[in-house]
């Protein structure tokens, strides 16, 4: 793909703004996965959920030294455009500059992992909570009782079924790309054992520890899983 870094440089390098050169690219790059520097980014998470971000930052480091820092860094690690895009939003960008494909894939990881991992967080404080309203703050731990609520199975269950059905394969801990693929699998298997009015309550519930809440939203993603 080096065509595709090859012009993401020149037009920036001719005084174009960066982050629309940077949206372009991501939609003409065509790789699903690579190894980079002796690491494999994997760019869809089971083929379907577009890590955004990963490939942001493997197109970014082409252009280094020619793009603020600080906003590369805004949006890379926190998903913030530049003030001057203040009418504009990631998921707009991709639909507009990437195509209808990779905007799909990123509405996938936004929810199967972004707003998944925000809900996982819900349900540990409720949990928390209930520990502590039970004077039982340190009676075991919360983010194990939480995943056997939210998914029905102690969290060494979880990892060990995740390994088998998708023969990944690690020992010690999980590298950033591994967790975001292991949240990606249990936002499907969560699906699957959920009616909707309890999907809908679960995103309402991320939604709002992100401060991102809207009822058409919460309306998309349950359709989807119909």
């Amino acid at each position: 793909m080096s065509n595709v870094i090859d012009k993401l440089k020149k037009e920036v390098q001719d005084g174009n703004d960066w982050v629309y050169s940077l949206m372009d690219a991501i939609g003409r790059w065509s790789i699903t996965e690579e190894m980079y520097r002796g690491k494999r980014f994997r760019y869809f998470i089971a083929g379907e959920a577009f890590d955004w971000q990963l490939l942001a930052q493997r197109l970014c480091s082409s252009i280094n030294g020619l793009i603020p820092q600080k906003e590369k860094e805004d949006l890379l690690i926190s998903g913030v455009l530049p003030d001057r895009f203040k009418t504009e939003s990631i998921a707009n960008l991709i639909k507009k500059r990437a195509g209808h494909a990779k905007y799909r894939g990123f509405l996938n990881y936004y929810y199967g992992v972004i707003v998944e991992e925000a809900i996982q967080h819900v349900a540990e404080h409720e949990v928390e909570k209930r520990n502590i309203a039970r004077c039982a703050k340190y009676a075991s731990n919360a983010k194990g009782q939480a995943f056997e609520r939210m998914y029905g199975h102690e969290v060494d269950q979880l990892v060990n079924m995740y390994k088998s059905e998708t023969g990944t394969k690690y020992s010690k801990g999980l590298s950033l790309t591994q967790h975001r693929e292991f949240t990606y699998w249990l936002f499907q298997l969560r699906l699957k054992n959920s009616d909707k009015a309890k999907i809908a309550s679960d995103t309402n519930k991320g939604l709002n520890y992100l401060g991102r809440v809207s009822t058409s939203e919460i309306e998309a993603v349950v359709n989807s899983v119909a």
